[in-house]
């Protein structure tokens, strides 16, 4: 007598190329978003700074943190960002040993700078409520190392789907998604550089707002 097996209900497995294109959609949405929110706080630095209202921006005596330390972030953060896509790069060629090492070397630039900046946030020469300019200050650096984390989470993610032979030449669309959010952080940490680069208020004539 021959057993029966009942058959299972039919599977349906999307193609990935849709898969991909919803994935880079919503990705590219929530940099957008993102994009809004770090240019509001890069509107609120320039207002603020220009309107000085009883000279609360940058009080008498106040110390400002270094300019050089927000450009070293910066810098180290497009590194990564470099690094990230000459892997990606590698990984279109069909080089999976290229992927993994230039990921792995952009999480590991990615790490230092983390550490870079937790230590600025850490040890500012002023406190959030001193100053207009601490505070806004204080945000744009708490935001940078929100990316800095979000970036540090997916690319050991990016790395270990790479060491599992996870991506190919024709089936790499994670990778690039990846690269379009480290792409951004890259740009976001140098508008945060150059933006907190200008301290001093040109309205130091006025007393009250």
């Amino acid at each position: 007598m021959t057993a029966v097996i009942p058959a299972g209900p039919a599977r349906h497995v999307e193609d990935l190329d849709a898969v991909g294109r919803r994935w880079r959609l919503g990705v590219v949405l929530f940099i957008f978003a993102d994009a809004a929110f770090v240019a509001s706080l890069v509107f609120t630095y320039f207002y603020l700074r220009g309107l000085n209202t009883d000279s609360g921006w940058f009080p008498d005596g106040a110390a400002s943190t270094p300019i050089w330390i927000g450009w070293t972030i910066a810098a180290g953060t497009v590194l990564s960002a470099a690094a990230y896509r000459w892997g990606h790069s590698g990984i279109r060629a069909g080089k999976e040993e290229r992927l993994v090492l230039g990921a792995g070397l952009a999480v590991l630039v990615v790490l230092v700078v983390v550490v870079g900046q937790l230590i600025q946030l850490a040890t500012f020469p002023f406190g959030v409520a001193d100053s207009s300019y601490g505070s806004t200050t204080y945000v744009l650096g708490a935001a940078n190392m929100f990316h800095l984390l979000i970036t540090l989470f997916v690319g050991l993610g990016i790395v270990n789907r790479g060491r599992l032979h996870k991506f190919s030449s024709t089936n790499n669309w994670q990778v690039q998604i990846i690269g379009l959010w480290w792409t951004w952080v890259a740009a976001a940490a140098v508008l945060s550089a150059f933006t907190t680069s200008f301290v001093a208020s040109p309205n130091l004539l006025v007393g009250n707002g």
